[in-house]
């Protein structure tokens, strides 16, 4: 495509590459209806393709076995080497054919660690805690040779850009990690071409605006804002662009570069009923980085409830009144498309709160057509799960996954933070969906304000007589996000801001940081790491059997007889001879001491003495061989 009127980008760097990121498909399917012509491109998963190349991991192994005596570099280098030997076979499994051989049956998560691998000391993957100093690297960015994750990713959009010079250059920054990278590409694209319109746009910049705006010489690289859906705002803004209308009539735009203009937008008439299902036409959504095809769908916008004092989206939607939601028709009809034009059946439902009620009439109606899917939600644990009949139909009708947020089973936390569920019915609602074989997962939030030790010991306790029940996807410490009730609340007897331009988040817990918020003292006098400390106790105490991926050793099995004295360590795993005898687990990320007793040969260890059975059992039991 040449010179299209937009080009609509997913920037890097966020682990959400399992499935197409759905703003992207959901902006260019309203913005080609009107007759515009867009790319869309998902940067993320583009440069996870490159990376994990057989001419990257060579790299890699090129630049760094240099002769050091590092265990830990040392474990970095053999694993690019694995992967290098591995490359097309896993790639192939992973990004092609999505299946997973006995063999290789960990090839998804090596793969990722291969990607995680060569962004080490990428300027991508830079963790900065403040928007003026993210601003400052940018403009003072200079290049390094070792640095392959930020070429890879120059080279792509260079190539991009040249051959299409788009009217409009939109990125779509849902995740704080995607704001360097996002920042950077913007200069770039302003070097190549320059008369080419930016505007940022996504979840970040709705709740960030104000820091956005603020920012001197944002405007440098960034023509403006996009601050709520990018739908109609992109339709008016080429239109603007070609001046068919007044630039008063772009709605939802805060202008950087234009002169003599009040920035107080109109707000956009699109209702989410207008939505036409997501096109995912030009986007390889059969290759990303997950062992199945699946795609999302949003059966609303915004959160009915919406008071959750710690959720930036829910509040803002709630504060502007703005929660909207589709029809069951809608959804099924949304759902069919995706079947008859991408061959997917299964469709996770990403709404911050999805209405259960709505999808299951909607999947009925999907049914009634003939069409059978597996689907996923996002929810609350609310009082509708008590009901282990529609539990049940959930389940009957596809439900194979629910992702709930943990906040704490104290009543008096979960009223200070307007959490509208009630603790006692936890246990039954639990209960319910792991008689359905509905796969619960939960968002734990730690660190929350006026919680005691015993009230966070009940809620550890709580989890830990549940953990055969429940997985755990995300672990976090409290982030006060701006626009939240909580960062609002500046009478709140618990905690104390100390700066909004500061920001702390979860860098040892989540990507890239996750969440980032103000930085704040509590006000028992605890401090942030003594807080976080206590939350980590949490993470070593329970083993939440429902997640997908587990250390073997966190798994309850039964123990496993060993009648041999030579025993295969897996393919994964591989003997490495130093000082002493290690083995390095590539899967798990682990490295083992192997005793001088044991007899080292190839791949195989060998015990001469009855008493050295021990060890042998414990490397089956961390994985390191599997006796199958």
């Amino acid at each position: 495509m040449e010179n299209s009127d937009a080009m609509i980008v997913f920037p890097p760097l966020t682990e959400a590459r399992l499935f197409p990121y759905l703003s992207l498909p959901m902006i260019t399917s309203f913005l080609r209806n009107k007759g515009m012509s867009v790319s869309q491109i998902d940067l993320n998963i583009e440069l996870c393709h490159t990376l994990f190349s057989e001419d990257c991991l060579a790299e890699y192994v090129s630049i760094n076995e240099n002769g050091n005596k590092d265990l830990k570099l040392i474990y970095k280098v053999e694993m690019a080497k694995y992967l290098f030997k591995e490359q097309k076979q896993l790639y192939n499994n992973v990004f092609i054919e999505k299946r997973s051989p006995d063999s290789l049956k960990y090839d998804v998560r090596l793969v990722r660690q291969g990607i995680e691998l060569l962004l080490v000391n990428s300027f991508l993957k830079l963790e900065i805690t403040s928007l003026e100093e993210i601003l400052e690297l940018v403009r003072d960015f200079s290049w390094k040779k070792s640095d392959m994750p930020t070429k890879v990713l120059y080279e792509n959009i260079k190539e991009k850009i040249l051959n299409d010079k788009p009217k409009i250059f939109a990125l779509s920054i849902a995740y704080y990690s995607q704001i360097l990278p996002s920042l950077l590409i913007c200069k770039w694209i302003r070097e190549l071409s320059p008369t080419t319109h930016i505007i940022l746009g996504g979840q970040q910049i709705m709740i960030r605006q104000s820091s956005f705006f603020s920012l001197n010489g944002l405007n440098q690289f960034v023509d403006s804002l996009g601050i709520s859906a990018g739908e109609e705002t992109l339709f008016m803004l080429d239109r603007y662009l070609k001046n068919d209308c007044e630039i008063g009539k772009v709605p939802d735009i805060v202008w950087l570069n234009e002169n003599n203009v009040e920035n107080i937008p109109s707000k956009s008439a699109y209702r989410i009923t207008d939505a036409l299902p997501p096109d995912f036409s030009d986007l390889p959504y059969k290759n990303y980085l997950d062992e199945e095809v699946h795609m999302s769908l949003i059966t609303c916008v915004g959160c009915y409830w919406g008071r959750c004092t710690f959720c930036s989206y829910g509040n803002r939607s709630r504060k502007e009144k703005s929660y909207q939601q589709k029809t069951a028709r809608q959804v099924a009809n949304e759902c069919e498309d995706i079947i008859n034009n991408y061959g997917v059946n299964r469709i996770n439902f990403i709404d911050e709160n999805t209405n259960l009620r709505l999808v299951v009439n909607a999947v009925k109606i999907l049914k009634s057509r003939g069409y059978e899917i597996k689907f996923s939600t996002r929810n609350r644990l609310e009082n509708v799960l008590l009901d282990a009949g529609f539990c049940f139909e959930l389940s009957n009708l596809g439900c194979i996954l629910m992702s709930v947020g943990y906040e704490t089973n104290s009543q008096r936390i979960l009223d200070s933070l307007d959490k509208g569920v009630q603790s006692s019915n936890y246990q039954q609602i639990i209960d319910n969906l792991h008689n359905a074989n509905i796969t619960l997962r939960m968002s734990i939030i730690g660190g929350l304000p006026g919680e005691t030790e015993d009230e966070i010991k009940r809620s550890e306790e709580f989890l830990l007589k549940n953990q055969d029940k429940i997985g755990i996807d995300v672990m976090q410490m409290l982030v006060l996000e701006p626009g939240t009730y909580i960062y609002e609340n500046t009478n709140n007897p618990d905690i104390h801001i100390q700066s909004s331009k500061n920001l702390r988040g979860n860098k040892l817990l989540n990507y890239g940081m996750g969440r980032m918020g103000a930085t704040f003292q509590y006000a028992d006098g605890k401090t942030f790491e003594e807080k976080l400390d206590r939350f980590l106790q949490l993470h070593k105490n329970v083993n939440p059997q429902k997640n997908d991926e587990l250390p073997p050793d966190k798994y309850k099995t039964e123990g496993q007889d060993i009648t041999s004295n030579t025993l295969l360590i897996n393919p994964w795993t591989k003997i490495i001879q130093l000082d002493k005898t290690y083995i390095m687990d590539f899967v798990w990320q682990r490295i083992f001491l192997v005793p001088e007793s044991l007899e080292v040969f190839g791949n195989t260890l060998i015990i001469s003495k009855a008493d050295d059975k021990k060890y042998l059992e414990y490397f089956v039991e961390k994985g390191v061989i599997n006796l199958k």
